[in-house]
Order: C-alpha cells, then structure tokens, then sequence
C-alpha cells in the first residue's frame, strides 16, 4: 500500500474510539451504587442515616450560628487570644527549624552511599523508624505527661515531627539523584564529607527546601491538635472556650486560624515554585 493510500485510510477511520466498558465493570458499579444506597438509606437494614431528617435539620436555625453572626469580633480576638495565635506561629517556626536542620545529615545518613559506615546507616535507620512510628499528637501527649502543660511538649512534639516528614521525603529523593558527581568526587580523592557537601547536597537542596516549606505547613496545622491536649497554641485556646462552653468563640477562632493558615499556605506556595 502506498503512502497515500495509507494516509486517506488513517483519515477515513478518524480518532481512534474508546472501548465500551466491560460487562464486569457494569456489574460491579451497579452492585457498588446499589450498595451504597440500601446501607445508607433510612430502612429496616439501613444504618439510620435518613435524607429527609438531614435537610429537615438544616433548615431549623442553629443556636451557634445564630451566636457567631451576633459576637463582636473584638470579643473573640482579646488579647490572650492574639498571644496564643502568635505562640502557635512561634511552636511552628522553631520546631519546623530545628527539625528540618537536624533532618538533613539524617537523611543524608540513612542512603548507603551517605552514611560513614553501616554501623551509622542502621542505627539512624531505626531511629527514623521509631520517630515516624508516632503520630504527632502521641508525641505531645507523651511530652505533656513528661514536662507538663505548656508550649515546650507542643515544640518537641513539632520538632520530632519536621524530623519523621523532612528526613523521609529527603531520603525518597537521595534514592534518584544521579550517581555520576558521587563517582567523579570518589576518583579525585575527595573525603567522604566533602563529597556529600559537593556532590550530593547540591542536586536535593531545591527538593529539601520545598520539603521543609511543607513541614512548616503541617505543623502550622498541627500545633492547633496538639493545643487540645494542652502542647501550647491557639488550639489550647480553643479547648479552653470549648469546656466553657462558648462555641461562637470557638468558631470566631478557627475562622481566625483558617484565614491564617490560607495566607500562610499561599506564600509557601509562590515560595516553593521560585525554589523548584
């Protein structure tokens, strides 16, 4: 066939069509869609969840709301508030420094070709293992029981927690750098620090910067769970009006914090993609 036989009969068939979905595909959606409806409908096998009482309740007037709509803002951002907003910034700030510094050489000592010798790989292997097998709020509430009530379990809990996240994505990174720098500062007689330094280093730093960016991002939003447990922070503020309980104060705050944590998380962005 020639070439312009060939190039009519491609135009003459067109787009390529998508298949039809299998038989099976079919059978399991409608069997997934029929699932769902008679769990969740309100029936004799159902689990109660009922539509109609749903919208029903949403048209009856909310006590809270209504008491939200009517607080002063001046009421709900008092000064002892404003304190706790800023301590919250300050527990992310510090805890995501100290841990993102820390979590560097951790990174860089957990790859075989980082780490001094194997002695050093396996002994930060396992400690890595064991900071990233507690939550963050398991961590504040085990410093809270060891230090007491305050901003410093909030800090520790945080530090531990820059640690678990900046050195595990890191370390993922260290696993697809290109090896040919590594070869050329092994043949020209480099030390083993000097080689992490120039040939290692430089090829993470951009991803290790993104990655402390976002470990900043969690503990913003962290240090607000780990105030509930009494780590320091707005979120010890927010328990405090909780058992009170004011709960227009408690909204006012986490409107508050969420209008924060959107200025923060957008600044982080734009810094992120001059980085990247």
């Amino acid at each position: 066939m020639s070439d312009a036989s060939l190039s009519s009969a491609v135009v003459r068939q067109g787009r390529p069509r998508r298949p039809p979905p299998s038989a099976f595909g079919i059978g399991v959606g409608v069997v997934v869609i029929v699932l769902t409806i008679l769990t969740t409908w309100n029936w004799k096998y159902g689990t109660g969840f009922s539509p109609a009482e749903v919208l029903r309740k949403l048209r009856n007037r909310n006590p809270v709301v209504s008491a939200i709509a009517h607080t002063e803002f001046s009421q709900v951002f008092s000064p002892r508030s404003r304190n706790a907003f800023v301590e919250t910034l300050r527990l992310a700030v510090l805890g995501s420094v100290s841990g993102i510094v820390v979590a560097l050489p951790l990174a860089l000592w957990s790859t075989r070709f980082g780490a001094p010798n194997r002695l050093v790989l396996i002994v930060v292997r396992a400690v890595c293992n064991v900071i990233r097998a507690f939550p963050d709020i398991l961590w504040a509430v085990l410093f809270v029981a060891a230090v007491g009530i305050g901003a410093l379990p909030g800090l520790l809990a945080l530090f531990l927690f820059s640690i678990a996240v900046v050195t595990k994505l890191t370390a993922d990174t260290l696993d697809g750098i290109d090896m040919g720098p590594i070869e050329a500062a092994h043949a020209s007689g480099a030390r083993h620090s000097q080689m992490l330094r120039t040939a290692v280093v430089p090829q993470i730093l951009p991803a290790y910067a993104s990655y402390s960016l976002y470990a900043f991002e969690l503990n913003l939003r962290a240090s607000v769970v780990l105030g509930l447990v009494g780590a320091g922070g707005i979120g010890q503020r927010i328990e405090f009006f909780r058992n009170q309980p004011a709960w227009e104060k408690v909204w006012g705050l986490v409107v508050m914090f969420v209008i924060v944590v959107f200025i923060v998380d957008r600044l982080s962005t734009l810094l992120r993609r001059r980085l990247v």
